[in-house]
């Protein structure tokens, strides 16, 4: 009885380790910055980037958002977050940005009975050094928005 318990056990932690998590990223046409490149860690899916800024003014700091697709569920949004950095005008640069904890969207998949996980990482908005903002919106793109005309929370 004792070997069955202990099989049973074995067995569960092999399918909790067996849960599958990707990580990408996804652009925007219309989005000032690109993600050219990603690094991953044993710790983060997304540790750091590389960013280009191909928008008409220097960039003060960007907002990253990752979701979560699985197989027959809508995207959800696991986490959020502005991340500041000096990127001049077409210039490239590798910024760590710590998104994507591993284990904890592992554990995500595996409470939702999910073999396997699409993680994606996308530039939400892009705040640039002269004051002007550039935001995604749920149905499409707003473009950019002067400090004059921003609301404020």
């Amino acid at each position: 009885m004792r070997w069955k318990v202990l099989a049973v056990m074995i067995g569960c932690g092999w399918l909790a380790a067996g849960q599958q998590v990707a990580f990408t990223s996804r652009g925007y046409v219309q989005s000032p910055v690109s993600i050219l490149s990603l690094d991953s860690s044993k710790e983060f899916g997304f540790e750091a980037v590389v960013l280009r800024n191909d928008g008409r003014a220097a960039v003060s700091a960007v907002k990253f958002q990752i979701a979560v697709r699985a197989e027959g569920a809508d995207d959800e949004v696991a986490d959020e977050r502005r991340v500041a950095v000096n990127l001049g005008l077409r210039e490239s640069k590798k910024v760590a940005i710590g998104m994507g904890h591993v284990e904890g969207l592992r554990q995500r998949a595996q409470s939702r009975k999910q073999d396997a996980a699409l993680v994606i990482l996308t530039v939400e908005g892009v705040e640039f050094e002269d004051g002007s903002i550039w935001k995604r919106t749920e149905n499409g793109v707003k473009m950019d928005t002067y400090p004059d005309r921003i609301e404020k929370k």
